[in-house]
């Protein structure tokens, strides 16, 4: 299964509503036949600019990082469920790149700067 890295901003909730959102939305990758492999906070914000979500502004908005896997034949219905959510300000869903190894970028610094000189 690929790799994604799933970014939301949620409306501003005590604790237990982000908590009850973040296991619906960890459920639902579950669900989906997917794998959370790391949740990350990354805090209350203001937001950069005003925000309209389910017929409402927001100015502050909690971050968070899901990075997991994910079949991508469910992607779309997994969206979709996402963005009906309305506790959830922006959800963005990023498919992650495989990291080169360290010996490929040096193998081809090393060529670069031979061909240069």
């Amino acid at each position: 299964m690929p790799r994604y890295e799933l970014s939301l901003i949620t409306r501003t909730l005590n604790n237990e509503g982000l908590a009850d959102v973040l296991r619906r939305v960890a459920t639902l990758v579950m669900e989906k036949g997917g794998v959370v492999r790391k949740m990350e906070n990354l805090g209350q914000q203001e937001l950069p600019y005003r925000m309209r979500a389910h017929n409402e502004w927001h100015t502050y908005g909690r971050y968070f990082l899901f990075d997991m896997d994910i079949g991508p034949t469910q992607l779309p219905s997994f969206e979709k469920e996402l963005k009906l959510d309305t506790d959830l300000i922006r959800p963005r869903l990023v498919k992650e790149r495989p990291k080169k190894k360290v010996d490929e970028v040096l193998h081809c610094w090393t060529s670069y700067k031979k061909d240069s000189s």
